[in-house]
Order: structure tokens, then sequence, then C-alpha cells
């Protein structure tokens, strides 16, 4: 029970820290036990039952540029037998933790999960003839546990402030430290719906104006440092212009959620960019376009940041710029520009430059 406490006190504290999201991962387990007695002889009366499992994700963190989440967990492996002559059951409580990786294989519509849950058994009963049995002293059920699986599912919702998914694991949980002479582990097949709340949304947008004032330094970083030096030779090579027909503007580009198309409240800044470029033929512009990390996944943001970039250029190309003066760079994903605003990570920032 110590280590229980130990292990929920650990993830109660790392809650402290500030979470992107929060999700709901709950479902059904169809358990079989696994068991051999003493002499190596395994029950083959034991059938599935269901139990409930739940995950309660809290937070996240990157471990080499990859996300794991992290949370409590709640499983029940429960089963059934029988003999002929009796029936018996099996039903068992565990609680812990888990970590948990996720990796979108088609799109943003089918994903794989891998998950590892660190669980203590905490009540358990077993039922023969008609009498009941505490498990909680019995060496092969109780202690802790180690029960990694894997998974596939699909994305029903995803949206800014809410998400759905619906999805598959597969499951075999072991004691690694002694269970005596008797050995068990227990074989799920689980099915589940997660729910995701971005928890944070609601605080965040009240502080909006505080924090379009922190804007200039939340864009630097150590993953955008070739960003700031490009940002440094702009302000270098405005100064060294001679007499341009304007002054040079000042553009960043804003998208909508999961979307690379340029709304029409952002063509007039783009209009006065494309009548400076055609004036200012030795000028070019980098475009540098950006996703918010807090919704999708690694590679389909790259993608994203790539045709914002693109769907910029098209339209200054279209207003007669020159494409020799214009190129593209996606940079991913990102909460540096903004990270309490996500809408404001959606963007294509322009970098105007001098040719020497």
């Amino acid at each position: 029970m110590k280590n229980l406490i130990r292990i929920i006190s650990v993830l109660l504290i790392w809650t402290t820290a500030p979470a992107q999201e929060i999700s709901l991962e709950t479902g059904l387990n169809f358990t079989s036990y696994d068991y051999e007695n003493s002499m190596g002889i395994s029950n083959e009366n034991v059938t599935l039952s269901s139990g409930l499992y739940s995950r309660l994700g809290l937070g996240s963190f990157q471990v080499f540029e990859q996300k794991l989440s992290y949370g409590l967990s709640f499983q029940q492996f429960n089963a059934t037998g029988g003999d002929g002559y009796e029936n018996y059951d099996w039903k068992t409580n565990y609680l812990g933790g888990f970590l948990q990786y996720r990796k979108s294989i088609y799109k943003n519509l089918i994903a794989i999960q891998a998950s590892a849950d660190f669980l203590y058994l905490v009540s358990g009963e077993q039922k023969i003839g008609g009498e009941t049995f505490n498990l909680n002293d019995e060496k092969e059920i109780n202690g802790l546990w180690l029960n990694p699986s894997i998974g596939v599912f699909t994305t029903i919702i995803d949206s800014s402030t809410f998400g759905l998914d619906l999805g598959y694991n597969f499951s075999v949980a072991i004691k690694p430290t002694d269970q005596g002479s008797e050995s068990l582990s227990y074989v799920s097949n689980q099915l589940y719906f997660r729910i995701h709340l971005k928890s944070n949304k609601q605080e965040l947008l009240e502080h909006e104006h505080e924090d379009h004032k922190n804007t200039a330094s939340s864009i630097m970083s150590t993953d955008q440092a070739d960003v700031n030096q490009e940002i440094q030779n702009l302000k270098l090579a405005i100064n060294l212009l001679q007499q341009p027909s304007k002054l040079a503007p000042e553009v960043t580009v804003f998208f909508n959620l999961d979307s690379y198309k340029i709304d029409k409240d952002q063509y007039q800044k783009l209009e006065d960019l494309a009548d400076y470029l055609r004036s200012n033929t030795t000028t070019t512009a980098t475009l540098v376009g950006y996703a918010d990390d807090t919704t999708g996944n690694t590679e389909s943001n790259q993608i994203l940041s790539d045709n914002r970039a693109i769907s910029v250029r098209e339209f200054l190309i279209s207003k007669q710029v020159n494409p020799a003066q214009c190129s593209v760079k996606g940079a991913g994903e990102t909460s540096q520009f903004n990270q309490k605003i996500y809408d404001s990570n959606r963007r294509v920032l322009i970098i105007l430059t001098q040719k020497q």
C-alpha cells in the first residue's frame, strides 16, 4: 500500500505543472487468467469475464522529441470458471499510474498507442462454492503489477476544446516480482472511448491582452534560434534600404484551426506586401509557416505549416510578385509565438531581406 501511495502522490504533484489538456479513457476489460499452480498445471476452465478500466490523463512531457502522456489508471481484471461441479470467479481492482505514447499512422483518422500501467492491488475476492475469500494477502495476486498494452484508435471529433476517440487495446499484465510457487498473468482485450478536454483554454483566453505584450519575447527559443537570427538580419537589411518607394510592411498572416486557406480579413495586409515587393525588386520575402502544437501530431502539423507558407506564396504570385522574390519554409508545430493563445500560433511569419 505504501508503494501505491507514493505512485499517486508523484502523479498528483506533476499535475501542478500547466497542462494543455486532460483526457478520460474508459471502457471494458475482457480478461482471462493465465494461471499455473505449484505443480505447473493450468486451469483450462477459466473463461473471459468483463470488468471496467479507466485512465485519467493529467498531462504530457517530451522525451527525445516524442510526447508521452501520463496520469492515473484503474483496472479490473475479472474472470470466471467451473469444473462441472462448482463455479468460481475472481474479481480484482488495481489502481496506479500510466505512461502512454500515441502516433498517427493515417492522416488524422487512424493512430496507434502504446501504454504501460503500473498497478497495485487495492481489493480482490474469489468466490467458490458460495464462499467468498479475500485475495489481498495472496502473493500471486497482490503487490505491484506491470500492464503493457498496444492498440489502435480512430478520432471521431477533434476541435480546439474537445476531442473524442474510439479504440481497441490488447494487454498482458504481469507481476515482475516473486509470485511464490504459483504463477498468474492477466490477458485482456480492451474496448474504450477517450474524451479530451483542453482544460486551460478558458483561463488562457482571459489573459489575452496581457499576453499580447509578451509576444515578441515568446518567439525567442532555442528551437527557433535560426528564425530569431533571420529577424535580426531583417532589421539590419531594412536600415540599409536606400530610398524605398514605401516603408517595409511587417506582416504575419493568421489561419483557422487545421486550415491553410487564407481568410479574406488577411487579404489587405498581403496586398500591401505585394505592392511593396513589386516596387522593391531587390527585396526577398521568406515565408515561414507554423502550426500550433495543441492539436494534431508532429507529422501532420509539419505538412500543415508547409501548406500555409505555400498558400501565402501563391497569393503573392497571383498579385504579380516575381516568384524569385518568395521562398517558403515550414517550421512545423510550435507554442513559442504565444504559449497561451493557440490561434496566434497558426500563422505564416513573413521575413523581408535586402539582396546584397
